[in-house]
């Protein structure tokens, strides 16, 4: 099995573009480009750096990163491998 990390940086996102769409693009665009892929599971987490209490940053240096995990496997390959967008 393979897995696929897309990350989204909250602050570093254009003005109007929603993180879901920001996270569509980048798997899309994978997807594309690996047609032969069979999709076993996915994973999403979020990351408050740095950590603040109650998990809301408050301050101007926090940063809110999204990240989206595909597992998966490829046919046209037999090894494992974990790739970072």
């Amino acid at each position: 099995m393979k897995a696929k990390i897309f990350e989204v940086v909250l602050h570093k996102l254009p003005s109007g573009k929603s993180p879901a769409t920001a996270l569509e693009e980048q798997i899309n665009q994978f997807l594309g480009q690996h047609p032969d892929l069979q999709l076993v599971s996915t994973q999403m987490s979020t990351l408050v750096t740095p950590a603040e209490p109650n998990a809301m940053p408050r301050t101007e240096e926090s940063s809110i990163i999204i990240f989206c995990t595909l597992f998966y496997t490829d046919p046209g390959t037999g090894k494992p491998a974990l790739c970072k967008h």
